[in-house]
């Protein structure tokens, strides 16, 4: 009987002890992965603030002038590049112009970035020093999203339906782009195994009011 007793209190404090060691375990690994969440979280932040810290350089009087005029100009997307500039030239931070102006935070970096690089030659539509252009699947993948999630209005465009032209628009808006014609977009497209005419029709069905079936009898 003792030697039982002893057995079952051995047993006991062993079930103890591996309980605890399974719980400082668990505390530990908690612990871990909390400290990698505040990391990324500190990350992020950095990174936010890097990015919001991002200004064109100071304007000269003749650029601030030629720029003006492009951003009163008839031509959509010069105006919205030097809207851009200027907005950034006043301190106004990334985020912000983006909000502005209804376009992607993506976009806002890569004019300012442009322009503090070329400076005024980057307001010339076409392909940038550098940056050979390309047309790729990846570019039609961005087409299709865009016809089938977004609206012209979304880049200040009066129309509601996409037309080769305003997708020409857009992804020049966007930065996806500096120039590209409007063969350029379906060449894109079919690369990605998209169909101009099925998202637009798709987009027009999606659209349509759902038509009431009245039974009779």
């Amino acid at each position: 009987s003792s030697v039982i007793n002893r057995e079952i209190l051995q047993s006991l404090r062993s079930f103890r002890m591996t309980r605890i060691r399974l719980f400082t375990k668990q505390q530990i690994k908690k612990r871990v992965v909390t400290f990698k969440k505040r990391i990324c979280i500190f990350i992020r932040i950095v990174r936010e603030s890097i990015l919001m810290a991002l200004y064109v350089h100071e304007l000269s009087e003749a650029e601030r002038a030629v720029l003006q005029k492009l951003a009163n100009g008839d031509d959509t997307i010069l105006a919205r590049w030097a809207q851009i500039i200027l907005l950034s030239a006043s301190s106004i931070g990334v985020p912000k112009i983006a909000d502005t102006l209804g376009i992607s935070s993506a976009t806002v970096r890569a004019r300012i970035k442009a322009f503090n690089e070329y400076r005024m030659d980057a307001l010339t539509r076409g392909a940038s020093p550098g940056r050979p252009q390309t047309i790729s699947p990846s570019l039609g993948d961005k087409f299709a999203a865009l016809m089938r999630e977004r609206d012209p209005r979304d880049f200040g465009l009066a129309d509601t339906g996409w037309t080769l032209d305003l997708l020409v628009k857009a992804a020049t808006l966007e930065g996806w782009v500096e120039s590209i014609s409007r063969e350029g977009v379906r060449l894109a497209l079919r690369k990605s195994k998209h169909s101009y005419r099925k998202l637009k029709n798709w987009r027009k069905e999606k659209q349509a009011p759902p038509v009431e079936i009245q039974e009779t009898g």
